[in-house]
């Protein structure tokens, strides 16, 4: 695992090689599994930001608290925790700025995973969280270029751009103007192939009195958040 850190007003972490094989192995496993037309709905579905003229995003995707009634029968739900709260990534994040203390008493969360296949993208948009906590996957080889993400600063006209990688995790504040550049398949697929471009978003609040969810190491409960 080798965690970086983007300042200037940008403020994201950046974490390679995020999870283990093994958990990567369940990940791949179930993203398999839920990528089909009778789960992943249209971004108009899925709370995505939207202007005058529509919706921001072109993709697919799903909140995952609407598929796993029980949090703990999802990998993409547990194990993003379980990493976060070991000690030393702790530790590391929040050295790198005071600001990420604050993600630590987060104790209300929910989980969007987007699916992004021929032109898929995202335009300039914010979210409503504290933090969110991007995680990207893809099946390997990668068959698609682009995809990458455009961080944009707060307090200047920096921006930094983020290759997508696979078992990458890049954690921003939710005011950080954030975009998808658009993919291109390497090769003609069919919708729903599964080789297009993963990430499962977790959105971090300060929640109110929500239900608890059993399952995962707790930071707060899961929650389904509108945005």
């Amino acid at each position: 695992m080798e965690i970086n850190y983007i300042g200037d007003g940008i403020d994201a972490v950046v974490i390679d090689n995020f999870y283990s094989e093994e958990q990567l192995k369940e990940i791949m496993f179930e993203l398999k599994w839920l990528t089909k037309k009778s789960v992943l709905v249209g971004a108009d579905k899925t709370a995505v930001a939207e202007n005058e003229h529509g919706a921001l995003a072109n993709k697919t995707g799903i909140f995952l608290e609407k598929v796993f009634i029980n949090a703990s029968h999802s990998a993409l739900i547990t194990h993003p925790m379980t990493n976060l709260l070991k000690p030393e990534v702790r530790n590391k994040i929040e050295s790198f700025n005071s600001l990420y203390r604050i993600l630590y008493s987060c104790n209300t969360r929910t989980h969007l995973l987007s699916y992004y296949e021929e032109d898929g993208y995202y335009q300039p948009h914010w979210d409503s969280s504290v933090f969110t906590m991007l995680n990207w996957f893809n099946t390997e080889p990668k068959n698609f270029a682009g995809g990458n993400n455009i961080l944009f600063s707060s307090n200047s006209d920096k921006q930094a751009e983020v290759e997508f990688r696979n078992n990458r995790v890049v954690i921003i504040p939710g005011c950080c103007f954030h975009e998808v550049k658009p993919i291109a398949m390497n090769s003609k697929e069919p919708q729903y192939s599964g080789n297009g471009r993963y990430c499962n978003s977790m959105f971090m609040m300060l929640g109110g009195n929500n239900p608890p969810v059993a399952g995962p190491p707790q930071m707060g409960q899961t929650h389904t958040q509108k945005r």
